[in-house]
């Protein structure tokens, strides 16, 4: 969720794919190849008001499909470059600031499907077992209380439970609301070398903010089981926290319509990641009963670095073809502990080397003038799924094409994203319970204006 980023900011950029590393002068690109920052000639102001999503999630439980829409709009892109004329054959020196948003949560799904014999009240019991009565989690005694779990053994010093319900047919639905957004607050610096070599670095500090909204319920719709009508979990996580990296690049033109280049990221840090769990517990039947509690949680992440290659073949001042790589190794995550707090995290690492895997994303793009002053451009963009042993899937294509207009002291750029994305998700252990396949499907429209001084 946080170690993944994918590129936004200004219309221009997304438009051609974002395969903008060895083409350069664009804001957005400084998070990418901040050797890009050294084909800027003039100073130059942009801004992305327009970041518009609408979101569609197809999802299939139990053969019982649910698709739901849903619409939000943020700001994606602010940033100013400053140029200035060099000395010898530095022939420009530049120096940029602002944001850009690499990653936006923002999305809502519902499901509703029939149980096929599972219950919330297997996973209850599972992390109940070994606990005695007076000794059980919010969670155990809630369970206990409202019958969704019984003792194995009728004695005061049983430690071994088991689901009411296992085998009965339910009613389970789950609604999930996500919010929030990563904007990478961006420090840049770079020089232009005889218009042959580019070099940069950018120190990004992302500022990264996220709510989940969860409602799971179960109901005894058809009165088939004792004591219980149905019970709800309400859940409100809310992750802050502020991170550093730093992004080294560097572009070579040894001819005028040939440019290649590369750039690393390091690991970034966030120091202080602070969630807060929310949770309310409702049954209704024999007992109506009502449990909540927070948990307020501080620990560090580290996410893993990235390399990345660029190309880009530029045709006689008229436009560009170009491509990008990029390479994460999603195992390297790592999380631990913060301040007075000594947990190791050494199982969840173990987890995070066992699940995940490096993934490869190929980026491509254009831009074409029409005429003298108006634009078209188009791209597409691929990444692998960062799953071992198809666990899930969470590989993305993504294509894009967008409009422009320039001039010399002015510039609007316009443009349409579509991505697609498939994978599995689980209301609780995936032992217990089938998963409900989803498909994601967004839509994006962006608008971005600036200006040139």
């Amino acid at each position: 969720r946080f170690s993944r980023t994918e590129w936004r900011g200004t219309a221009r950029f997304i438009g051609a794919g974002g395969a903008f590393g060895a083409v350069g002068a664009d804001f957005s690109a400084l998070s990418t190849n901040p050797a890009s920052i050294g084909l800027f000639k003039k100073t130059e102001i942009s801004f992305t008001p327009l970041f518009l999503n609408i979101s569609h999630v197809n999802s299939d439980y139990n053969d019982e499909y649910t698709p739901t829409t849903s619409l939000s709009s943020t700001v994606s892109n602010l940033g100013i470059v400053f140029a200035w004329d060099g000395a010898s054959k530095w022939k420009k020196g530049q120096f940029g600031i602002g944001f850009n948003q690499i990653m936006n949560f923002s999305n809502k799904f519902a499901v509703e499907g029939r149980s096929n014999g599972s219950t919330m009240g297997q996973a209850f019991a599972e992390a109940s077992n070994g606990s005695i009565h007076d000794f059980l989690s919010n969670e155990g005694v809630f369970a206990y209380q409202s019958y969704i779990i019984d003792p194995l053994n009728n004695t005061s010093d049983n430690d071994q439970y088991v689901p009411a319900y296992l085998g009965k047919d339910l009613k389970q639905s789950i609604s999930v609301y996500t919010s929030g957004k990563i904007n990478e607050l961006t420090f840049s610096f770079g020089g232009n070398y005889d218009d042959k070599l580019f070099v940069g670095a950018t120190i990004g500090v992302p500022f990264l903010s996220y709510t989940e909204k969860r409602s799971y319920e179960e109901m005894d719709d058809q009165n088939v089981v004792d004591h219980l009508n149905s019970f709800n979990i309400n859940d409100k996580l809310m992750v802050s926290s502020t991170g550093i990296n730093l992004k080294l690049g560097i572009l070579y033109q040894p001819v005028s319509f040939l440019r290649f280049g590369a750039a690393y990221h390091t690991p970034t840090y966030y120091g202080n990641m602070h969630d807060i769990l929310e949770r309310e517990m409702v049954s209704f039947g024999d007992t109506t009963l009502n449990i909540s509690y927070t948990n307020d949680y501080n620990y560090q992440l580290i996410t893993p670095g990235r390399v990345m290659a660029n190309i880009a073949f530029l045709i006689m001042k008229r436009g560009f073809i170009s491509a990008d790589y990029e390479y994460t190794d999603y195992s390297k995550s790592e999380m631990g502990s913060w301040g007075s707090n000594s947990y190791l995290f050494k199982d969840e690492n173990k987890a995070i080397r066992d699940s995940y895997q490096s993934t490869h994303t190929i980026r491509v793009g254009g831009e074409v003038y029409l005429t003298k002053n108006f634009l078209f451009r188009a791209g597409y963009a691929y990444t692998s799924s960062p799953y071992q042993d198809n666990i899930n899937d969470a590989s993305l294509k993504v294509g894009s094409f967008g409009l422009g207009y320039r001039s010399n002291s002015f510039f609007v750029d316009v443009a349409y994203q579509y991505k697609t994305s498939n994978q599995n998700y689980w209301f609780f252990n995936p032992e217990m319970v089938n998963p409900v396949n989803q498909q994601y499907v967004s839509h994006y429209i962006v608008g971005t204006f600036g200006w040139k001084l």
